[in-house]
């Protein structure tokens, strides 16, 4: 039975005659890790061995106890029921044991014909990593639904936008949000990039060299919803540079959100106040009792810098690995399924964060009113009105900044005049209805024609243009899942058409 087994369990070492030391098995096990990629272990030896069937390497009694025994194995991981032992090098022998031992040697030492555990945890990790992205592309998508609706309800939301910390130019919070959701699409884009180089078939390659036995690589691809095969067999055993991808896509990633989290701790601050976090997202000091803590957004920055640094972990074992296949591999796999966890649950975390902001608009038009911010718009009607050199224009009010002692001088018609008149500008006169009209803050907005500029024209324009790139990006990510969909419905009729 599965739950009791009493076989040979190092049946893998034949070549050696003494069984491996205990200590020296707990060293190189990476049994608990492969757990994480057990599903995708049994789907890709149930492809296999349909081929093998269908090749005419396994006749119909022995496919229908094969993918009987592989599914009992299913159903007792999906139950939970599973027990793993502790006397396996890794989840491939113990699959194919479980097999041998329900159902016998003379069938089931037949499921590892023509490949070998090489090409086997390659083909495991290319199907756990694509399953993985499209977890995250669906979190992601989530995460920019919210983001959308957030800047289409902080139009006309003005604020300070900063530049070395200091108020620099007048801006809107939507114009920030978008900024935000354009670094996200551009994460997606590359999520579908890099699918497209992970989604190709490395079964058949066997250990290094291929075989001689009468495979059909075109066919595991198909039953497994790869795009293409991995055609060079030391390229498909031995390369890790998907893996190596994968995660400084994920670091860039928490670089991103690493620093949306250090704009939303600064302005959580009362020393800005210019949103309001959930309690539900913040702690509160042991002695302190006025304190609210925004720890959720610390500890994402924490999390972010791990991400970042598994990338740099896994290049490090990578570097001095000749050609071919060694076993400092199997170290990736711990390595990347820490990160896939903590970008998800960060995720997670932040589309709470975002859905339930504060954003304290009077606060922020607050800082506006008391900065001068509107500097280089004062500046810029000069140019435009007054035909005045820019230079000189930024001459002009950097001297009325200086020679000011409060924001409002920048609307006083006489100062800037005078200043004027100092430089030599004798005939001209400022309207005075167009310096008051800086203090409309939309209407002084609306004079940033640049395209991109945070007038509400350019935003309501760009916001198009982001949703239409999030619709494309959501179409590629239904593609890839209905693949996998039909290559799961083929290959599960093929199984059950056998069991029956």
């Amino acid at each position: 039975m599965l739950e009791d087994v009493v076989m040979k369990k190092d049946f893998y070492r034949s070549r050696i005659k003494d069984s491996m030391d205990k200590n020296v098995l707990d060293f190189l096990s990476s049994l608990k890790d492969d757990l994480w990629i057990i599903d995708e272990d049994i789907i890709g030896t149930e492809a296999h061995d349909i081929m093998l069937f269908e090749q005419g390497l396994i006749n119909e009694d022995e496919i229908k106890k094969i993918l009987i025994s592989l599914e009992k194995i299913k159903d007792k991981i999906n139950k939970k029921q599973f027990n793993i032992g502790e006397d396996f090098e890794d989840i491939h022998p113990l699959i194919e044991y479980l097999v041998i031992e329900d159902i016998g040697m003379d069938i089931a030492g037949k499921i590892h014909t023509g490949r070998s555990r090489n090409d086997q945890v390659s083909v495991d990790l290319r199907l756990k990593i694509r399953g993985e992205l499209n977890n995250l592309s669906k979190n992601i998508f989530t995460f920019l639904d919210i983001l959308f609706k957030l800047s289409k309800d902080s139009m006309d939301y003005y604020l300070p936008l900063y530049t070395h910390f200091q108020r620099a130019q007048l801006g809107q919070f939507s114009h920030y949000i978008n900024y935000y959701i354009a670094q996200i699409l551009r994460i997606e884009e590359r999520i579908n990039e890099i699918y497209k180089r992970i989604n190709n078939n490395p079964l058949g390659a066997c250990a290094i060299g291929g075989t001689s036995i009468n495979i059909n690589r075109n066919r595991t691809t198909e039953l497994l919803g790869f795009d293409g095969i991995i055609e060079n067999s030391l390229d498909a055993i031995s390369s890790r540079d998907y893996i190596i991808e994968t995660l400084m896509l994920l670091s860039l990633l928490a670089l991103h959100i690493s620093r949306i989290s250090g704009d939303l701790l600064i302005w959580s601050t009362k020393e800005f106040d210019f949103i309001d976090l959930n309690d539900k997202f913040c702690s509160v000091s042991s002695v302190m009792p006025q304190k609210k803590n925004p720890d959720t957004l610390e500890l994402i920055r924490a999390k972010s810098s791990i991400i970042t640094s598994n990338a740099f972990k896994a290049s490090m074992i990578i570097k001095a690995i000749p050609s071919g296949y060694f076993r400092d591999f199997q170290e990736l796999k711990p390595i990347i399924q820490e990160s896939f966890c903590l970008i998800n649950s960060i995720i997670e975390i932040l589309n709470g964060i975002f859905s339930t902001l504060k954003i304290n608009q009077q606060k922020m038009k607050k800082a506006i009113s008391e900065s001068y911010i509107l500097a280089l718009d004062l500046a810029e009607i000069l140019v435009n009105e007054y035909n005045i050199p820019f230079r000189v224009a930024h001459q002009i009010i950097g001297d009325l900044v200086r020679n000011s002692e409060e924001p409002e001088d920048l609307f006083n018609n006489e100062k800037i005049e005078k200043i004027l008149l100092d430089n030599g500008f004798n005939n001209i006169s400022i309207s005075l209805d167009l310096i008051k009209s800086l203090k409309n803050l939309k209407a002084c907005l609306d004079k940033r024609i640049s395209k991109g500029s945070p007038s509400t024209m350019n935003i309501k324009v760009y916001y198009k243009r982001l949703f239409d790139e999030k619709s494309n990006l959501f179409e590629s990510y239904k593609k890839r899942i209905e693949k996998i969909k039909e290559a799961d419905t083929l290959r599960n009729k093929i199984i059950q058409d056998l069991i029956q």
